[in-house]
């Protein structure tokens, strides 16, 4: 839905939700539409799920949180890539649910994820608080469900086939 409205669905802080196995190109499609849109105009931060709440987390230790969901509140998008590696700590979650609440209904985010919403529990500690990102979450999302193969396995799979003497046939002579 949010695709086919061209870049509108940014004006109304609407999110992409992609979910995959690893090596699915969820973060290669995040990218491309990332990049897409800084051409079309749009402010746009890439960045590892990981690193922004480990910004948050420094920020909240030098009483800073709020300015620093305030600096990250100018681009338009935020791509969050590889959500379900954040580690199960309170701390981390914490400022990761202020980031999504802050943002909601007004700033869009994109998030990939290799674990489906029911597996969640196993990123944030805290039920409830499980249960309020998913529901802010998809309150004005697309969700793209990317169930493909592994690019990356498909890959090695194919440069392993590829070496030493390709397959032959045996054939039987009739001086044998």
């Amino acid at each position: 839905m949010a695709l086919a409205a061209g870049d509108a669905w940014l004006n109304n802080g609407a999110n992409l939700l992609l979910f995959g196995p690893p090596g699915g190109g969820k973060s290669h499609l995040a990218a491309a539409l990332g990049f897409a849109l800084v051409e079309g105009g749009w402010r746009v931060l890439f960045t590892r799920t990981t690193d922004v709440v480990q910004r948050l987390q420094i920020a909240r230790r030098e009483l800073a949180l709020e300015a620093a969901i305030a600096k990250l509140d100018k681009f338009h998008l935020l791509i969050l890539d590889d959500l379900a590696y954040v580690t199960k700590d309170q701390a981390e979650t914490s400022v990761l649910f202020e980031l999504i609440s802050a943002r909601y209904e007004r700033r869009s985010l994109l998030i990939t994820a290799n674990q489906p919403f029911g597996e969640w529990g196993k990123i944030f500690p805290d039920q409830a608080m499980t249960v309020a990102v998913v529901d802010r979450l998809v309150h004005h999302a697309t969700i793209f469900e990317m169930n493909v193969e592994s690019y990356r396995r498909r890959a090695a799979l194919e440069r392993k086939r590829g070496r030493g003497r390709p397959p032959t046939h045996a054939t039987i002579t009739a001086n044998a």
